[in-house]
């Protein structure tokens, strides 16, 4: 039993660096090809915490900036056995951006679904989903790389 708990512990780090880092890179990919800006333009502008951002910046602008950001963090956190300390720092501020998306979408009042509450989550509540184990993904390999 011993040995299998190894192997399966070796095999679970690998898949969740590896898998963090591939669907980073795969979401931003994705906000490239296809344009998310309205969808975020609506949802900053129902947070009372970012709707200030979008005096200074669109909302095209910022997807933009975004998909950039997590395809680069999803390349430096895959870099983890070259360069840890790049991981290290991909990951800690992948653990900041997903805290801020989660909380951001916590606030916001497209969590449920329209004329439900819980546990019918909208799609945007099953992304917050989603981001929760990501962050974990995250809180994982960086304290894995340090």
């Amino acid at each position: 039993m011993k040995t299998i708990g190894k192997a399966l512990t070796a095999c679970s780090h690998f898949l969740f660096r590896f898998g963090l880092a591939i669907i980073l890179i795969w979401l931003g990919y994705l906000k490239f090809k296809n344009d998310d800006s309205d969808f975020l333009k609506n949802f900053l502008t129902n947070s009372d915490a970012y709707h200030w951002l979008l005096t200074y910046i669109t909302s095209h602008s910022l997807v933009l900036i975004l998909a950039s950001l997590q395809i680069i963090l999803g390349i430096l956190i895959a870099t983890n056995n070259y360069a840890p300390k790049l991981a290290f720092w991909a990951g800690l501020i992948t653990v900041v951006f997903f805290m801020l998306s989660i909380s951001t979408t916590l606030t916001s009042d497209a969590i449920w679904l329209k004329g439900s509450s819980f546990p019918d989550l909208s799609t945007v509540g099953q992304s917050a989903l989603k981001d929760l184990l990501l962050l974990a993904a995250a809180a994982w390999s960086t304290g894995d790389s340090a």
